[in-house]
């Protein structure tokens, strides 16, 4: 489901099946309010900005709260417990046994931690413990995409905004040397960045792409600025990100993305 990284996957060992071990899920979100506010908005008030209408088990007429140590979705006389809390630390952090719509033997691990910076808080997701669901990777796989929309809706109620004003939702793409590079090699001079550069020659034709260059060139980093308008539709920014540009998907580059809460346009 934030905004905005997944962590580079490490070689793990495989299990006694011989498959692969799913990594934790990472994202992060910087929104414009101190932990404290972050934190209690995240908590108590839940169901201002969780997306109930695509991400529930009744549906959008339905509401979500925090019940004590439970997360509990309502809708008239049902009722659905999607989360126990098993780590509680306002404003400072919180971890959830997480199951929406299945049972707690099936449950996974989220936990959310606020840090306050400069420019607010940074808030970071992380989404374990795949291995406890019937499909690890389709698991993961989903939440992926949707704890990146569920985030943006997060900051931009911090913000004061929602994701689909007239000026957009904005995404700063961090792109840094990923781990199939061969060490002091540059990702300037190897073969696969033009596949880089045909990801944004995409982003460009769709009417997506605002700026994209180097940052730190010694070191390999660069950015590009997105913006989603609401004429281009459902825009999943992260899948695109790390899947239609090659680069990234072979390992050549790294990819973070990060929801950008923009309050002036020139």
């Amino acid at each position: 489901m934030t905004l905005s990284t997944d962590s580079a996957a490490q070689p793990t060992p495989s299990d006694e099946s011989g498959a692969q071990p799913v990594p934790p899920l990472r994202r992060e979100v910087l929104v414009a309010a101190s932990p404290e506010t972050a934190f209690a908005l995240f908590t108590a008030h839940i169901d201002r900005w969780w997306p109930m209408a695509r991400h529930s088990v009744f549906g959008g007429d339905a509401i979500v709260a925090f019940e004590g140590d439970r997360v509990v979705e309502r809708l008239g006389d049902e009722s659905s417990v999607w989360a126990e809390v098993t780590a509680w630390d306002p404003p400072r952090s919180l971890t959830l046994s997480w199951h929406p719509g299945r049972d707690d033997s099936r449950a996974t691990d989220v936990s959310v931690s606020f840090e306050g910076v400069d420019d607010g808080t940074l808030v970071r997701l992380v989404h374990s413990g795949w291995e406890r669901t019937e499909d690890p990777a389709a698991a993961a796989a989903d939440y992926a995409q949707g704890w990146q929309g569920v985030l943006a809706g997060y900051a931009a109620s911090l913000a004061g905004a929602t994701p689909d004003t007239e000026t957009g939702t904005w995404y700063a793409l961090v792109h840094t040397p990923g781990p199939a590079l061969a060490d002091g090699e540059s990702i300037f001079a190897h073969p696969t960045f033009a596949e880089h550069f045909a990801f944004l020659g995409r982003l460009q034709e769709q009417g997506l792409l605002v700026a994209a260059g180097p940052v730190d060139p010694d070191n390999g980093e660069g950015m590009a600025i997105v913006r989603v308008l609401p004429e281009h539709g459902d825009v999943d920014i992260e899948h695109l990100a790390n899947t239609d540009d090659q680069c990234v998907a072979g390992g050549f580059l790294q990819v973070a993305v990060r929801p950008w809460s923009v309050r002036l346009v020139g």
